[in-house]
């Protein structure tokens, strides 16, 4: 795995002259010229310099290529439902990733579990139509068409349907939560 000529190509994007990102990293010029030509290695320290002067995740650097686009079509999402639960449509690659996007139809007077719940990661969540009431420790809210909120999934939290009429809402999910089971046609 070569991370120096990496580390040259962001520098170079960003017009930075080597002076520069050793000013910014508080690495030495002469370091940085061995590490952008691979003469030396480079500790996990100074690679988080490097990724924060370059405004890089550090991953970057170390994963050897970036994963493939994966095209979901509409025709060919999956889809999930668990019991009397709404039916979840995957928007985003259904396998692999990090981030996992849901479009969701909240049937009237629904909420997300019989209480408040918990998840690793964050959570974001849009209402493309209708209106949902969202609860986290003090904070409530309801959120209208185009509305959204980010927050930390660790914290219980209710999301609910708050009108007489189905509510259509995107959730992002990182890392993802749901598992596809099968497609439906």
């Amino acid at each position: 795995m070569s991370i120096g000529p990496k580390i040259k190509t962001y520098r170079q994007e960003l017009n930075l002259t080597i002076p520069q990102l050793a000013v910014i990293t508080g690495l030495s010029r002469g370091f940085i010229s061995q590490v952008e030509n691979d003469k030396v290695s480079v500790s996990l320290e100074s690679l988080q310099k490097f990724a924060t002067a370059l405004k890089v995740p550090i991953k970057n650097f170390l994963a050897d290529e970036p994963f493939p686009p994966e095209l979901v079509t509409k025709n060919f999402r999956p889809r999930m439902k668990f019991g009397d639960e709404p039916e979840l449509e995957i928007l985003s690659a259904p396998f692999g990733r990090q981030l996992q996007v849901l479009m969701v139809e909240l049937p009237p007077g629904y909420q997300a579990g019989n209480c408040a719940h918990t998840h690793e990661g964050e959570e974001w969540i849009m209402v493309l139509s209708g209106k949902v009431k969202v609860i986290q420790g003090d904070f409530s809210a309801i959120l209208e068409e185009g509305d959204s909120i980010h927050w930390d999934g660790s914290h219980p939290h209710l999301c609910q349907n708050a009108i007489d009429t189905p509510t259509k809402i995107i959730v992002a999910l990182t890392p993802p939560a749901m598992l596809p089971l099968s497609k439906t046609e």
